[in-house]
């Protein structure tokens, strides 16, 4: 026998034989136990961009206090996940994003605005490297990025307050913009009073 399916059984003994609240209590900690275990389980065996060291295997060029891009996309090669590296493109960005929502209203942006996202964000271009690649001026650049970022949050707020008022799960970044969101429609406009 196992030692996983020994400690199945002796928690399931030890909930069935629970009479008193002290017992219970212990049923709870079993409980809380396995489920923690369980979730450090499923947290250990998530992809997180942000959350890679950059002293496994990096160059030394490379060790920075953040890493860039491409030596996460390395680091991902090496431990075997292709996916980030088969949809690293401007055209497939919202391959990138885990969420159905959003993944769509990226779909549905322009070609321009879905390159100008890509290497603005992901590959962490400043406005200026980007505006003299594609031979336009920062500020129409840095306008443009303010009009594709309204149109995105927009939607976005609309999905998200559908969300709340269906009391559908939200993470607590959603729940943070939502606020944000909130926040800046209930700013009143502050006009000044001639005297």
């Amino acid at each position: 026998m196992l030692h996983r399916e020994a400690r199945a059984l002796a928690i399931r003994r030890i909930e069935e034989s629970a009479r008193t609240e002290t017992d219970f209590a212990n049923v709870l900690y079993w409980w809380d136990k396995l489920d923690t275990n369980r979730e450090r389980k499923e947290r250990d065996h998530e992809t997180g961009r942000s959350a890679v060291p950059p002293e496994w295997g990096a160059y030394k060029l490379y060790l920075s206090d953040s890493p860039s891009y491409d030596m996460i996309l390395r680091r991902l090669m090496l431990a075997g996940d292709f996916l980030d590296i088969i949809f690293d493109h401007p055209e497939t960005v919202h391959e990138l994003v885990t969420d159905v929502d959003l993944s769509k209203i990226l779909k549905e942006l322009k070609p321009h605005l879905q390159n100008m996202l890509y290497y603005l964000f992901l590959r962490d271009y400043s406005i200026t490297e980007y505006a003299e690649s594609i031979g336009q001026s920062d500020r129409n650049i840095r306008g443009i990025r303010e009009t594709a970022l309204k149109k995105i949050r927009k939607l976005y707020g609309g999905i998200l307050t559908y969300r709340k008022k269906n009391s559908l799960p939200m993470t607590l970044d959603e729940k943070f913009s939502l606020i944000m969101a909130c926040g800046r429609k209930r700013k009143p406009n502050r006009q000044k009073h001639r005297m």
